[in-house]
Parts: structure tokens; C-alpha cells; sequence
């Protein structure tokens, strides 16, 4: 009986190293979220040296008189590996976009970038190069590159 008690408790100690759950909300100029973008950010799986976080994001911007602004919802699922200051970052995801004036668009964002996230403070600078996909009337792909502050909640 105590050879289970045992394992149940390295179980229960090894489960919660894995679902800790950091929280960030972010402010991303450029990116993924067109001009820029504000972000909600947790994550949602840690094991040594690897994170995996969703991202959550706002942004708005004018386009021109036809079509008013766009109101765009980035959606983003983020790998982040390093166990230092300095992390790699990954990520890709959707973009549901609307007009003022009632047109839609999807586009696919990518990011791959360098994360500095010092382990003593609770904020983290990420620049990353977030080329934009766009995939339902035919290909197009636009280069494209972002720089995100962020804070731990």
C-alpha cells in the first residue's frame, strides 16, 4: 500500500510541474495583430526547458473610406524553449478579421522569434519576424515583424 501512496505522490508532484499556468498580458507593435495588438497570454503546459502558451489578442485599425476599420482577433499557439534569459519562440495561428463596413477576412500568422524573459522579474520583451499567410482565395504571404512587451500577471 505505501509502494502506491508513493507513486501517487510523485504523480501529484510531477503534474504540478508540468500544469503551472503563468499568465501574461502583452502589447505587441506589429506582429500578428496588424499595427499592434494588446494580448492575453497563459500557458498551458511546462516541462523542463519547454513551454507551450495560447495567446489571445485585440487590435484595430483604419483602412481606408470603403471599408472603415478592421477589427482583428489574433489567436495564437505559442512554443517557447530555453530555460535561461534568452528563449526561442514559435508560434502560429488565425486571425479573424472584420470591416466597420461587413467584410471578413482569415489569415495565418507565424511567428519565430527570440524571447527575453529574465527569471527574476516578471516581464519578458519578445521580437520576432510574424509572417502573415493568407490561404482561402488563393496564396499570399507577407513578411512582416513584431515587437511584444509583456507582463506576468
Amino acid at each position: 500500500m505505501n509502494f502506491f501512496k508513493t507513486i501517487l505522490i510523485i504523480i501529484f508532484i510531477s503534474f504540478q510541474q508540468i500544469y503551472t499556468q503563468d499568465k501574461y498580458v502583452s502589447f505587441e507593435l506589429a506582429g500578428s495583430g496588424g499595427l499592434a495588438s494588446v494580448n492575453y497570454e497563459k500557458q498551458i503546459f511546462k516541462l523542463d526547458n519547454n513551454n507551450i502558451n495560447y495567446r489571445l489578442g485585440f487590435s484595430f485599425a483604419p483602412i481606408d473610406a470603403n471599408n472603415g476599420y478592421i477589427l482583428i482577433f489574433p489567436i495564437m499557439l505559442q512554443y517557447v524553449y530555453g530555460n535561461s534569459n534568452n528563449k526561442a519562440d514559435f508560434g502560429i495561428g488565425q486571425t479573424f478579421s472584420i470591416t466597420t463596413k461587413g467584410n471578413f477576412f482569415i489569415m495565418m500568422p507565424l511567428s519565430l522569434g527570440y524571447r527575453y524573459e529574465p527569471n527574476d522579474k516578471d516581464y519578458y520583451w519578445r521580437f520576432s519576424y510574424t509572417p502573415i499567410v493568407s490561404y482561402l482565395f488563393g496564396f499570399q504571404y507577407q513578411n512582416w515583424a513584431g515587437i511584444t512587451y509583456g507582463l506576468k500577471l
